[in-house]
């Protein structure tokens, strides 16, 4: 038997799923009507009606349910599958974003202790700063300050408190003591 094109199944499971049409099209980022469409083209594939359509409402029948068993179970397969080979190797090396100041005060002096203690990570370490676009630069972990909005979707950390103040050469008049800045 050949199989009917894999985007009529993939709008199927998600149709089934929410038993609507309209929210499959949202999750999809498809119209109402594309759904309805790819549906009505694979039930003309298959000689069998998959839902039952009524008050402006579906229904699985018994050949929908049978399918969508099989579909649910073949996309949560491929999900799983697809996240696996995303995921980093366990030899690949964790590239870390630090702020040059960052990096030169605070983190380079802690790297022989991770070492110590994490002897089969390798890092490789980037100076940068500003906002972090993790999946384009290849980065898995940033070291910034916190003068700019991050995204809500990113945990972030507060690792320490930054110290400012002015600097003067010893004998000055008029010495300042430093304030912890807002971070």
């Amino acid at each position: 038997m050949k199989l009917p094109p894999l985007n009529t199944l993939r709008v199927f499971d998600a149709a089934a799923r929410h038993q609507a049409f309209g929210k499959a099209a949202e999750e999809l980022h498809v119209t109402h009507g594309a759904v309805s469409r790819q549906v009505r083209l694979l039930e003309e594939a298959l000689g069998l009606a998959l839902f039952e359509r009524r008050n402006r409402a579906v229904f699985l029948t018994d050949a929908g349910r049978q399918l969508f068993e099989v579909t649910r179970g073949l996309f949560e397969q491929l999900t799983a599958g697809l996240a696996k080979l995303r995921q980093p190797s366990v030899d690949a090396p964790l590239v870390l974003s630090c702020e040059p100041t960052i990096a030169m005060m605070w983190l380079i002096p802690r790297l022989p202790d991770f070492q110590r203690a994490h002897p089969g990570v390798q890092v490789h370490l980037y100076a940068a700063g500003g906002p972090v676009d993790f999946a384009a630069q290849g980065v898995d972990v940033a070291l910034r300050r916190n003068d700019f909005d991050w995204d809500p979707a990113l945990h972030v950390e507060r690792v320490c408190e930054e110290w400012t103040g002015p600097v003067r050469r010893p004998g000055l008049a008029g010495a300042a003591r430093a304030e912890p800045a807002e971070s």
